[in-house]
């Protein structure tokens, strides 16, 4: 307003006492006054900014829909037409948003809880011993690899991977590795070429592969459709990355250290146990980690999970 009136200030508010009376700072009516949500009704030659009883109100409705967080752009719409139904239309929008927001909060407990329990599980793992265990039907999610991928082009791969099957979830949430072939695995001098990246899902997806699914026998004794290369024919026309891993027996083995100082050690080790139990491998190898890099800057402490599938 104009500078030069002659309006008796005595009957205004200042920018002090009237940010005093409602416990805000002065700098929020500056903010205010920038933003066109409250001006002063004049300001007086002396620079002072004076505030009218109408001004007083409308602060009042203003301090009061910012402590329910409401946005500054629908306090500014509702000062411009305000009722009844209006204010109404304002609250059901914010509790909205704070369902939303509870329910934010409850997926990120709930991933807590399972990152915890994850954790908890994998301190009380059998260390340096060769299991075989039977488990129920398990899904993957498959990332397949070409052998023309380099280590960088893994890394970023396996970056992409990861990003999109999290949907917003913390790594650790999942629980996520790669695969090596059969027959490089147990060769004596694993090259350690990865053939996929897979993450464990919770459940059946509408839509998915059966890993071993109407599976033939190999001249050699193997599960065809164990293999990785075959899996990724069927992938690559099916546009599909979800396949599954049966009920059945597994063995496993969790072991100090990395994948890649330890599988010729532990190749034998596993070769030695199947051997005794009369049972032979009919999958690629499973490589999870346990212990890495989220829990410990020196590889020499990494703990290592490998599984694969095993028959009589």
């Amino acid at each position: 307003m104009n500078n030069n009136s002659k309006r008796n200030e005595s009957c205004y508010f200042t920018a002090g006492e009237l940010a005093s009376m409602y416990g805000i700072s002065k700098q929020s009516l500056l903010y205010y006054d920038k933003i066109h949500l409250l001006s002063p009704d004049f300001i007086s030659p002396n620079g002072y900014r004076h505030y009218s009883i109408t001004q007083y109100l409308d602060l009042e409705i203003i301090v009061n829909l910012r402590a329910l967080d409401i946005p500054i752009n629908d306090i500014q719409k509702y000062l411009q037409n305000r009722g009844r139904e209006q204010l109404e239309e304002i609250f059901v929008k914010k509790d909205n948003v704070c369902q939303e927001i509870i329910r934010e909060n409850q997926r990120i407990r709930k991933a807590l809880s399972v990152i915890t329990g994850k954790i908890n599980e994998e301190q009380k793992e059998l260390r340096n011993q060769v299991l075989i265990r039977s488990y129920p039907t398990r899904y993957i999610k498959l990332t397949q690899l070409s052998e023309n991928d380099n280590g960088k082009d893994r890394i970023v791969l396996f970056a992409r991977a990861s990003h999109k099957n999290l949907h917003n979830r913390c790594l650790l949430e999942k629980q996520q590795g790669w695969i090596i072939r059969q027959e490089d695995f147990f060769s004596g001098h694993c090259s350690n070429e990865s053939t996929a990246f897979f993450f464990f899902l919770s459940g059946p997806v509408k839509k998915h592969e059966e890993y071993f699914s109407n599976a033939k026998k190999t001249d050699a004794g193997t599960d065809a459709a164990g293999n990785t290369q075959a899996v990724a024919k069927r992938l690559r026309r099916n546009t599909a990355e979800v396949a599954t891993l049966p009920e059945s027996l597994y063995c496993e083995t969790t072991f100090d250290g990395t994948f890649y100082d330890e599988v010729d050690t532990i190749s034998k080790k596993i070769l030695k146990q199947l051997e005794r139990y009369k049972l032979r491998p009919v999958s690629d190898i499973y490589v999870l980690p346990v212990h890495n890099h989220w829990f410990t800057a020196d590889p020499t402490a990494y703990v290592t999970k490998v599984f694969l599938r095993v028959m009589s």
